[in-house]
C-alpha cells in the first residue's frame, strides 16, 4: 500500500497549471557504483513538471526550485528494474521515497518503473571500460553562481534557461568528452538533476552521469570522496580532475592523487577567492606537480 510521507508543506496547492499531471514523479538518481540503480519517488507537483522558460519570473523559478528541492515523497511504492541484459529485480520504496535496484555489472541500461509516473531509464555509461574519465564539478567550475560573494538568492531566481555557464567550459569538456566519459559530480542535492540536465544540454555540454549529493544526510567533502573513489575502484581509467578553489576540491583531488598514485593525469582549478585561498591552492599544485600530474587554473575567474 502507497503511504504519504509528510515531510514538508506541498507546493501543489499553489499550482496555477491546469494540465493533467501523473501521480506520481519518478527520478532515477545516478550512482558510481556499477550495477546499482537508485530511485526517489514523491508526490507529483505540478511545479516541479511545469517547464522551464526564459521569461519565467523570479517567483515562478523559485517556486519550481523549493519543489524540487523538497518533494513529499512516497513509501511503500513498487518498483521494477528491468537491465538490458538479465533479469528483472524488483523491490519497494523506503520511507523517504528511496528505493536501490542492484543488478549484474554489464547488465546494461535500466529501466526503471513505477505505478503512475513515466517509465525512465538509467543509462550505461560504460565507465568500467573507459580508458579516461573527466571528474568536474559544476557550480562555481562550470555553472556562475557566485554563491559565496552572496548568489544564493540570484541562483533561485533563476532557472536552467537562464543560469549562465563560464566562457570556454563547453567547449573544454567537449574536447575531454573525446578522451572518454564526463563525469558530473556536485554537491547540489538530488532533487536539482532534472533541472541540471535541462541546463547541460542547453549549453551544448556532453552528456554523462550526474553524481548529486543526498542532501542534508551525506556531507559535501564525503559524498565526494566516495564517488571518486568508487569511480577509481571499478576502471583502470586516467582521471582528469576540474573543480573551484571556493569549496575543498583542491584537497579532496590531491588526497586522491596520494590514494590512487599513477592515476591522475591533470588537476584544473578555477579561482572564485583569490587572496590567501589562491595562494593555498598554488603551494598545493606544486606539490601535485612533484608527484607528476600536471596542474593549472582555468582561464577566467569566478569571482
Amino acid at each position: 500500500m502507497i503511504r504519504r510521507v509528510a515531510c514538508t508543506p506541498t507546493l501543489t496547492a499553489l499550482a496555477l497549471l491546469s494540465a493533467p499531471a501523473s501521480a506520481a514523479q519518478l527520478t532515477v538518481l545516478e550512482h558510481p557504483q556499477p550495477g546499482r540503480v537508485e530511485v526517489r519517488v514523491a508526490e507529483d507537483d505540478p511545479w516541479t513538471a511545469r517547464p522551464a522558460h526564459p521569461q519565467d519570473s523570479a517567483a515562478v523559478n523559485v517556486l519550481r526550485t523549493l519543489s524540487s528541492l523538497l518533494p513529499n515523497p512516497l513509501a511503500g511504492v513498487p518498483v521494477r528494474c528491468t537491465p538490458d541484459r538479465g533479469e528483472a529485480v524488483g523491490t519497494w520504496t523506503d520511507d523517504r521515497g528511496r528505493a536501490t535496484c542492484t543488478v549484474p555489472p554489464g547488465a546494461g541500461a535500466v529501466r526503471v518503473e513505477v505505478p503512475g509516473a513515466t517509465a525512465q531509464t538509467a543509462p550505461d555509461w560504460h565507465l568500467d571500460t573507459a580508458r579516461h574519465l573527466t571528474v568536474t564539478d559544476l557550480d562555481d567550475t562550470v555553472i556562475v553562481t557566485g554563491v559565496r560573494q552572496g548568489g544564493a538568492a540570484r541562483v533561485l531566481r533563476q532557472n536552467a534557461l537562464t543560469r549562465p555557464v563560464f566562457p570556454g567550459a563547453p567547449e573544454l569538456l567537449r574536447a575531454q568528452a573525446a578522451r572518454g566519459p564526463v563525469v558530473y559530480l556536485s554537491n547540489s542535492p538530488e532533487g536539482l538533476a532534472a533541472p541540471l540536465r535541462e541546463l547541460l544540454g542547453k549549453h551544448g555540454l556532453p552528456a554523462g552521469p550526474l553524481l548529486l549529493r543526498d542532501f542534508p544526510g551525506v556531507p559535501g567533502p564525503r559524498h565526494k570522496r566516495q564517488a571518486l573513489d568508487a569511480l577509481a575502484r571499478q576502471t583502470g581509467a586516467a582521471f582528469t580532475l576540474i573543480g573551484d578553489s571556493g569549496e575543498h576540491d583542491p584537497e579532496l583531488y590531491a588526497a586522491f592523487v596520494q590514494a590512487w598514485p599513477g592515476r591522475v593525469e591533470r588537476v584544473l582549478i578555477r579561482d572564485v577567492v583569490g587572496g590567501e585561498r589562491r595562494a593555498e591552492v598554488e603551494r598545493l599544485s606544486g606539490l601535485l606537480g612533484k608527484q607528476g600530474v600536471a596542474w593549472g587554473w582555468l582561464p577566467g575567474e569566478g569571482r
